[in-house]
């Protein structure tokens, strides 16, 4: 039987509270070759021409699958049974950072095998000093982005800068609500005035009330994941909150799209790559994550998705390359400058209990648009 979202995330949190069992993982685990390796990831996070050009490079076969569609489906489908005791179908999975922390917290991942993983040392520092991985030893970014606004200016009789703007009675009818909690939430604590990386109950309870009155009133037509291209395009949505990369890629396609970092911030994530417990082609993903971070190889995965880049050296690959290579290198939504960041708020730490609490009150959201 299939859970219904609500039930999946209710369960979820049962399962983390019941089988925290530490961050131990499996110590070291010998490093047998298989040449098989299966991943899953999001859409659109690499050309599908590159994997054969890492087959062609690692001698691996990979059955690469693009069916992580949002946080609380993939765990459902993807980690929960492993979580559960089930041996993993795949090598290597690509959640969100905080579903990581909760697979780490639980025990239930490998520990990198760094003497396998050179480039390990070009990840940016920026992510390897979260508390619940510190040093990165157990997971490492795919890669990171933020959750902004995309509109279509012809749309909106003029231009978009404050998250407020979506809230707009002039677009009522006309505005998607991105489908992850943690960021549809953050945005609108950061429209309440509120920090986001240091949410409290009361903060983050005030942001998700101001998101279902205006899912309530049919303020937001669509829940929307990286689906939000094909609303704006056929002009169902005239504004979304959106993620950065995919919003790049459609400024390239249409110049009339614009993707904006509010006046009041954006939130910031990262989806990382993770070796489930028994991964079956330990060695094999080793090398996939060898072969991710040597910034030459990084630089063309970035070129490709237009998402935050986590490999050191990678810019100076760019730059080095001239042309488009060299401005994309420059790209403040792929190479986030100081003022950039400084824009940026991640979602900060709530306790377990009401952390799920508050994701299943959001999930009930999704009622108002089946």
């Amino acid at each position: 039987m299939r859970f219904t979202r609500r039930q999946f995330i209710a369960a979820a949190g049962a399962m983390t509270a019941l089988g925290a069992c530490g961050r131990a993982g499996t110590g070291n685990r010998p490093l047998v070759r298989t040449g098989q390796l299966n991943v899953i990831n999001w859409a659109e996070y690499i050309d599908p021409a590159t994997i054969a050009k890492i087959e062609a490079a690692t001698g691996l076969s990979i059955d690469y699958r693009e069916v992580y569609v949002d946080n609380v489906s993939g765990v459902e489908e993807f980690i929960a049974p492993v979580l559960g005791g089930a041996t993993p179908t795949y090598d290597i999975i690509t959640p969100t950072f905080w579903v990581a922390d909760q697979i780490i917290e639980q025990g239930k991942a490998e520990p990198l095998p760094l003497e396998a993983i050179p480039n390990h040392v070009n990840i940016d520092p920026a992510y390897l000093i979260n508390d619940w991985d510190r040093g990165s030893r157990f997971q490492m970014p795919w890669q990171g982005g933020m959750t902004g606004i995309a509109y279509n200016p012809e749309l909106v009789d003029g231009e978009i800068s404050s998250i407020n703007d979506l809230f707009d009675s002039k677009l009522a009818g006309r505005v998607g609500l991105i489908g992850e909690m943690r960021e549809a939430v953050g945005l609108a604590m950061l429209s309440n005035g509120d920090d986001p990386s240091r949410p409290s109950a009361r903060t983050a309870r005030a942001g998700l009330a101001k998101i279902r009155q205006y899912v309530e009133n049919g303020h937001f037509n669509a829940i929307v994941f990286d689906d939000f291209v094909d609303f704006l395009t056929e002009g169902t949505l005239a504004a979304t909150m959106a993620w950065s990369g995919q919003a790049a890629a459609l400024q390239l396609e249409d110049e009339r799209f614009e993707f904006v970092i509010p006046t009041e911030g954006a939130i910031s994530w990262f989806d990382t790559m993770i070796m489930p417990l028994g991964a079956l082609n330990y060695a094999s993903a080793a090398e996939w994550m060898n072969w991710a971070y040597d910034p030459l190889n990084a630089a063309e995965i970035a070129a490709w998705n237009l998402y935050v880049c986590p490999v050191l050296g990678t810019q100076d690959v760019l730059r080095s390359q001239g042309g488009d290579s060299a401005a994309l290198a420059e790209n403040p939504l792929v190479f986030p400058d100081a003022d950039t960041r400084n824009r940026l708020f991640n979602w900060g730490t709530l306790d377990r209990e009401t952390e799920r609490s508050i994701e299943l009150e959001f999930d009930s959201l999704f009622d108002f648009f089946e």
